[in-house]
């Protein structure tokens, strides 16, 4: 278990609280609002098409860094998630790690160019929102604690803000609040 010595406890605490703070500055960033601005292999009667299927992909992943992440993360650092709980999140780890292979795979068939980019990206969005079928199982694992559902909720609007300082101060409000709260009677 991470939290048998003071290394993994340090570990849980930058991967539940701080990834994004700490360890993501290391790597190159790129943006949704840059998507497409090279217009090289793009028409402008593609351009509307990709702007919409840009958004959707950032409304996409905004939901799966703050609920599939954050939300999951905290769970399992306070220790809470029941037995159901966990079937659900081993369910929604094997989904995520499917997502991530066929959107390598369709890449690969739009670079080979054996699939169109506009086929290849339209079956992207639609693999990546297909997910949302299994949202019905996951209600009672969100309704159950609405208080992170609020930590997660803030996290992402905070996200818009595109402040770095922002983000920071959510991350440590967050490790704060659940680190005291980690044994009280508090219902997270």
């Amino acid at each position: 278990s991470l939290q048998s010595n003071k290394i993994g406890k340090g570990l849980e605490i930058l991967f539940c609280f701080l990834p994004y703070v700490v360890i993501r500055p290391f790597f190159p960033t790129t943006r949704f609002k840059d998507a497409g601005t090279n217009k090289t292999g793009r028409s402008d009667k593609l351009r509307y098409f990709y702007e919409i299927g840009t958004h959707l992909v950032k409304i996409f992943y905004l939901w799966g860094k703050y609920f599939l992440g954050f939300f999951i993360n905290w769970l399992v650092f306070l220790g809470i998630p029941s037995d159901d709980d966990m079937v659900l999140i081993h369910g929604i780890f094997l989904l995520n790690v499917g997502t991530v292979s066929i959107a390598v795979f369709l890449h690969t068939l739009r670079f080979k160019k054996v699939l169109p980019p506009q086929l290849t990206f339209s079956l992207y969005l639609g693999q990546i929102y297909a997910t949302f079928c299994g949202l019905p199982l996951a209600y009672t694992m969100f309704l159950s604690h609405p208080m992170l559902c609020c930590l997660a909720l803030s996290g992402l609007i905070c996200n818009m803000t595109r402040s770095k300082l922002a983000h920071v101060v959510w991350s440590l409000s967050c490790l704060v609040l659940l680190k005291v709260h980690k044994h009280s009677s508090i219902s997270w």
